[in-house]
C-alpha cells in the first residue's frame, strides 16, 4: 500500500512539473522588439545561401539545444 503511494505521488509531481514548465509563463520572448518568429526551414535556408545577416535584417536563434527559437529582427 506505501509504495502505491509513493507511485502516486511520484506520477502527481511529474504531471505538475511538466504543466508548470509548458505553461505559456515561460514562452520564449523575442530578442527585440522589431523580431518576428520564423520556422526552422526559413532560418536553415537563410543559412544556406548566407543570408544570415543582411543590411535589412538578421536571423537570431534563441534557446537551449533541446528547444530552439528562430527568429527574424528588422534593423
Amino acid at each position: 500500500m506505501a509504495s502505491t503511494r509513493t507511485g502516486l505521488r511520484r506520477v502527481t509531481l511529474c504531471v505538475f512539473v511538466l504543466a508548470l514548465v509548458s505553461s505559456p509563463v515561460f514562452a520564449q520572448q523575442p530578442p527585440g522588439p522589431d523580431c518576428r518568429r520564423v520556422s526552422k526551414v526559413e532560418y536553415d535556408s537563410a543559412k544556406s545561401y548566407y543570408l544570415l545577416r543582411t543590411k535589412f535584417g538578421a536571423y537570431v536563434r534563441t534557446g537551449y539545444f533541446w528547444r530552439r527559437y528562430y527568429w527574424y529582427c528588422r534593423g
